[in-house]
């Protein structure tokens, strides 16, 4: 009984300055039983379970949340990165052509079948600026639109030749080619009444004045002397009166980028020779805010006295037209539709009100993300003057990436009239002008002169457009030519597509240009030919076969950030929080302990 009294009894100490403390045996000691510390200990085991808790929860749900951000950055908003790479892409596209050499001229000429041999390849490199600036204005040429939904811009090209990947000198390596200029003054007035045999007279006394021409490979596309195309231009004062003429190649004022001809001819001296494009990109000029207009070239205009045309001339940094489409920010699902193209909804080249002549489809340049097999790919392009739809094929790889290989179906240039049920597409009746005096190919083949139409070429220009060496052609347009070898692997038009972000891994546009050559009968030069021949000139693809380490890194980084950084901080999250109960628990049994099993106190 006295132990116990003793035990509750109070005891005194006595300091050095004589005050005593009071001390209850039954009181812990220490700070480790303070109120602050059992508050610490308990907030403690409360937050390490919450960390437990977000740890789980990221390893569980933080790779979907992640790959949904990155997702979000995938639309072109002002001043991202990802607008910074489609206006300068981590991969460089190149542009390479192939001329079709005519070994038996004189031969077609008289109704033999042509023979022809593949020149090149001849390689530039494409470099597109879409947001070039005006010098006189300052303002770029790109701007997000009022409706929150889309941007409208007009590109530049600029081609810069790649002499290295090139199989020689395209100015020095000379084909025979057919006379582009001649044949569309031939067609002009091939339905022409009285005075045809005098307007025949003018276009072959004019220029070169023979179906077939002997040109540079460099010649052909940028430029070469011929008088013909620059009948209607005024010549510059110091080259003297021009001789009589008669105006059969007289252009609107229309800024039409695809036509053969063009009004907005600039009559600058410039001295003799041709262009050379890789002295343009030694110099390292700002491609955004050069001096376009010292630099750009209509195309046919007089230099030196001289009439200078060439087949893509007009193209080498002219200002495109405007093309508007979805940047993504309102619906990710539609980053790259093309809305309008010059300005118009509609494209105005075929049958009004048609599915064939409405735009749609996506700009080539940027492509949405979430792309399935099953998807269809709907393309604008506008050199090839309508939309192509392309189809799955496979799975392919490109540097340790898996993509999607979307490619045309075998109908996707198919006639609505072709017999054959597999190469028969109705879809593409819109194409066929016969109502207003085009003629309708077979399959694989489509008639341009519609899109090359302008008021001083009503009927356009005689083109049509192939993929290379009619690959998916009818067989007639094979047949009609020799020397040609349709190869799948070498002339398919393909895209390569990273699904989860909708990147190109590769893209080749292939196109291929013939010219139609119709029989005249009352026009001697073109009497002997055969009714209709469709022979090709040129074929060439566009973009690129792969992408750059840089890019692949890119997006192998942006496919594996959300696994590994979900996976390392819910680990992470587990581990503290892990370590903060166990902190906890780990004191309030020491406590326990100490207590002698007693429940600790709170308060």
């Amino acid at each position: 009984m006295t132990k116990s009294v003793n035990k509750t009894k109070e005891e005194q100490k006595t300091f050095l300055n004589g005050k005593q403390k009071v001390e209850y045996e039954g009181e812990e000691k220490g700070c480790c039983h303070s109120r602050p510390t059992r508050y610490c200990c308990l907030t403690t085991g409360i937050l390490g379970g919450l960390l437990l808790l977000l740890g789980m929860v990221v390893l569980v749900a933080g790779q979907g949340l992640l790959e949904g951000v990155i997702l979000k950055t995938m639309a072109l908003h002002p001043g991202s990165d990802r607008l910074s790479s489609w206006l300068n892409p981590p991969v460089q596209a190149h542009l390479t052509g192939y001329g079709f050499h005519v070994t038996n001229p004189e031969a077609v000429m008289q109704g033999k079948k042509p023979i022809v041999k593949e020149v090149g390849p001849f390689t530039y490199k494409a470099v597109t600026v879409k947001d070039s600036v005006d010098k006189d204005t300052g303002k770029e040429n790109l701007e997000y639109n009022e409706d929150g939904e889309t941007l409208t811009y007009r590109p530049r090209k600029f081609y810069f030749l790649d002499r290295s990947q090139s199989v020689g000198d395209p100015d020095t390596t000379f084909i025979t080619v057919p006379n582009i200029p001649l044949l569309t003054g031939m067609a002009k007035i091939r339905d022409m009444g009285w005075g045809k045999g005098v307007a025949a007279g003018v276009v072959k006394n004019t220029g070169l004045g023979t179906p077939f021409i002997n040109v540079s490979f460099s010649g052909l596309l940028w430029g070469y002397n011929d008088e013909l195309p620059c009948l209607s231009h005024t010549r510059p004062d110091e080259c003297g009166a021009p001789e009589g003429q008669v105006d059969i190649f007289a252009e609107d004022s229309d800024d039409d980028d695809d036509e053969w001809g063009d009004d907005d001819w600039k009559r600058r001296k410039r001295s003799a020779g041709r262009y050379k494009r890789e002295t343009e990109e030694d110099k390292k000029i700002d491609l955004k805010r050069a001096d376009f207009e010292s630099m750009q070239k209509p195309k046919a205009e007089y230099v030196d006295c001289k009439c200078e045309w060439g087949l893509f001339r007009d193209r080498n940094v002219t200002l495109r037209k405007p093309v508007k489409i979805h940047h993504g920010m309102a619906d990710l699902s539609k980053k790259g539709w093309v809305e309008e193209f010059n300005s118009s909804p509609n494209m105005n080249w075929w049958q009004p009100g048609s599915t064939c002549d409405k735009l749609g489809g996506q700009d080539a340049a940027t492509l949405p993300p979430g792309v399935k097999k099953t998807d269809a790919m709907d393309m604008f392009i506008s050199l090839m003057c309508r939309r192509i739809n392309l189809e799955y094929e496979k799975d392919t790889n490109h540097l340790g990436l898996t993509s999607y290989r979307f490619i045309p179906p075998p109908n996707a240039m198919g006639s609505h009239t072709d017999p054959d049920p597999k190469a028969r597409n109705p879809a593409n009746s819109c194409y066929c002008m016969k109502d207003q005096g085009f003629s309708c190919l077979k399959s694989g083949v489509l008639n341009m002169a519609p899109c090359k139409r302008s008021p001083a070429l009503p009927k356009g220009a005689p083109i049509a457009l192939s993929y290379p060496h009619f690959y998916q052609a009818d067989p007639s347009f094979l047949s009609a030519v020799s020397g040609l070898s349709p190869d799948k692997e070498k002339h398919q038009f393909y895209v390569d597509v990273a699904p989860e972000f909708g990147f190109p891994l590769a893209i080749r546009p292939r196109f291929q240009l013939n010219v139609i050559i119709k029989k005249d009968k009352d026009i001697p030069m073109m009497s002997n030919f055969v009714d209709e021949l469709v022979l090709p000139f040129l074929w060439a693809q566009d973009g690129f076969s792969e992408p750059s380490e840089e890019m692949a890194e890119a997006i192998k980084f942006g496919l594996s950030a959300p696994a590994k950084l979900s996976k390392l901080g819910g680990m992470s999250l587990l581990l503290v929080g892990g370590v903060m109960v166990l902190a906890s628990l780990g004191w309030m049994l020491w406590v326990r302990r100490q207590r002698g099993g007693e429940t600790f106190p709170v308060s």
